[in-house]
């Protein structure tokens, strides 16, 4: 594979974080071609690597700015929006889009950025990314944190979304039916009533609503294209099962819920107990969103993770 583009530029910037407010950030960005598609990524910091795997699908890196901000302290953060997201391109080989293919994303990055061994992340959907890419590139890993991911199979998976899904309030499901009937979402850009949709469903997964203006969601004109594409993906998640495997990934593993996601009395303590090296830690006060919720006990929790 070969670089598509050389690095857009290099520049200097603050920290977009209060704590790290005195600290300059060396941030780069530019294209990598990737299996036929120009894959955005962005870099943040100098130290160990750490790959930012983000969750959606269709969603891109951005969300999670600047809420990581402060990893950037200690490590270099390294952010790509997946194929078909984002900044990236949205031509890409059908044949690409599959659990496999997000995972040899992953791979091809770290070899075109020269990154050697690395730290990974990987935040919902980008959670089961994370777990995928443990099992078939454990020897490339020093720590896999998955935070707030995907469970390791369809049925708990699909548990989950059954008990996240009985959480929003009757009030915000009659505005979704609202958008859902309204025909906005047939119009030439549809951007502002898919956000619309997005934050009403995410509502339930705060543990204060009040939190909902830090979250910030990117929706491209094309969003529904995009989505379309993501289709292609369905024959992986129907019926899934990774926990047997789980017991293959030797990295050190840290795993996150926040407080009140289903996931924490469903699922959690099985799959930590299928990593043969994983801790759990369980976020106070918070949801799926932990770095926008708990941001300084988030952050502290995995510089010390990484750290041991």
């Amino acid at each position: 594979m070969r670089l598509l583009k050389t690095i857009l530029f290099t520049s200097i910037i603050a920290a977009f974080c209060a704590s790290c407010s005195d600290t300059k950030i060396i941030s780069t960005e530019g294209f990598l071609e990737i299996n036929g598609s120009e894959i955005y990524y962005k870099t943040m910091g100098e130290g160990d690597p750490l790959i930012i795997v983000h969750g959606g699908p269709v969603l891109d890196h951005s969300y999670l700015l600047p809420h990581l901000a402060a990893l950037a302290e200690d490590y270099q953060l390294i952010f790509y929006d997946q194929r078909a997201t984002g900044r990236s391109s949205i031509e890409v080989a059908p044949a690409t889009m599959s659990l496999d293919g997000f995972v040899e994303d992953i791979e091809v990055l770290r070899q075109q950025l020269d990154l050697g061994k690395i730290n990974l992340l990987g935040h919902s959907w980008g959670g089961l990314i994370a777990m995928k890419y443990a099992l078939k590139h454990d020897d490339n890993l020093n720590h896999l944190i998955l935070s707030n991911a995907m469970a390791p199979s369809t049925i708990d998976w699909q548990e989950e979304s059954k008990a996240v899904a009985q959480k929003i309030t009757k009030e915000d499901q009659n505005k979704r039916n609202n958008l859902t009937s309204s025909g906005l979402l047939r119009t030439e850009d549809p951007s502002a009533a898919i956000e619309e949709m997005m934050m009403l469903s995410y509502r339930a997964h705060m543990f204060d609503k009040a939190n909902m203006d830090k979250l910030k969601l990117f929706i491209p004109k094309d969003f529904m294209l995009r989505s379309q594409l993501y289709s292609s993906l369905n024959p992986d998640l129907e019926s899934y099962d990774l926990y047997a495997e789980l017991i293959n990934v030797k990295t050190p593993t840290l795993i996150i819920f926040g407080e009140i996601e289903p996931a924490v009395s469903l699922h959690a303590k099985r799959m930590a107990a299928s990593f043969p090296d994983a801790e759990l830690y369980v976020v106070s006060a918070s949801g799926h969103f932990p770095f926008i919720e708990a941001n300084k006990d988030y952050i502290q929790h995995i510089k010390s993770f990484i750290g041991q």
